[in-house]
């Protein structure tokens, strides 16, 4: 067997390391000498001890690692490793996301962009009839279901679109949220229809909207609101009903971002 000491330098392991996985109950010592206190490793714990560095390795607390050796059962742990790998892949979406925001704040530097080049107008959508889809969904990102929905339904009344298309996203929360956000999509069509499976039909009364039309990602976002606000401010308008996106030229219609088209605001009044 091995003093503490030279296990830690078998193992590449601080003696901190290795006493603090004893007190955990992690990696007990295999032996104690009641009279130096000396603390012995053998060798065929190396592997224990690797297997905890692997598992670290994956970001899992040291307590679930505990459960895990303790349990020794490959459900248990295939679980932890799902859950992990879930924790990894949200934390690099948002990792990427922010890598877009930064990249986009650069090429705005090296154009000399600024958020002058976003116009509000104010304009009135007119009363309208609609297919509608509107539905609590997990977050945001999930609005492409509403909209296969919608889609579904036109085709199922055999409705006939109004040319242009107007098509818009209707968010009604009060407020931000981040979970169980309630959103509305909806087509203009041309004649009446009855209500399908999913999607309603209805006359929308007509609107005023304080908006900006801008081309590309959706990155953009908070400049463009940051915009409207500021003009919204300016001239003394209120918000008067809920945000909304239309879509001119849709991720639906096109999956390149460069040939996005959205003009997004919210109704309002003086």
């Amino acid at each position: 067997m091995f003093k503490i000491g030279e296990f830690s330098k078998i193992s590449n392991t601080t003696v901190r390391t290795l006493d603090h996985y004893a007190a955990l109950g992690l990696l007990a010592p295999k032996k104690i000498d009641n009279q130096t206190n000396y603390r012995y490793y053998s060798a065929d714990q190396l592997s224990q001890l690797n297997q905890i560095k692997l598992l670290q390795q994956t970001g899992l607390s040291l307590k679930t690692i505990k459960e895990i050796i303790e349990t020794n059962d490959l459900d248990f742990l295939e679980k932890h490793y799902n859950l992990q790998e879930e924790k990894l892949q949200e934390d690099l979406d948002e990792l990427l996301k922010k890598q877009r925001m930064v990249s986009l704040l650069k090429q705005n530097i090296k154009e000399g962009k600024n958020m002058a080049k976003y116009n509000v107008v104010v304009k009135e959508i007119p009363e309208r009839n609609v297919l509608s889809v509107r539905e609590v969904i997990a977050d945001y990102m999930s609005e492409g279901e509403l909209w296969f929905k919608l889609q579904q339904a036109v085709i199922e009344a055999n409705a006939k679109m109004k040319q242009p298309p107007l098509n818009m996203t209707l968010f009604h929360d009060v407020e931000y949220v981040e979970k169980n956000a309630d959103v509305e999509v909806q087509t203009s069509v041309l004649g009446e229809y009855p209500d399908t499976e999913s999607a309603k039909f209805k006359k929308a009364p007509a609107f005023i909207m304080a908006s900006v039309t801008f081309s590309g990602s959706f990155d953009q976002m908070p400049q463009v609101t940051q915009t409207i606000a500021e003009w919204l401010e300016a001239n003394e308008y209120k918000i008067v009903g809920p945000m909304i996106n239309i879509g001119h030229v849709s991720p639906g219609e096109d999956p390149n971002p460069d040939n996005w088209v959205t003009e997004s605001g919210f109704m309002v009044a003086k």
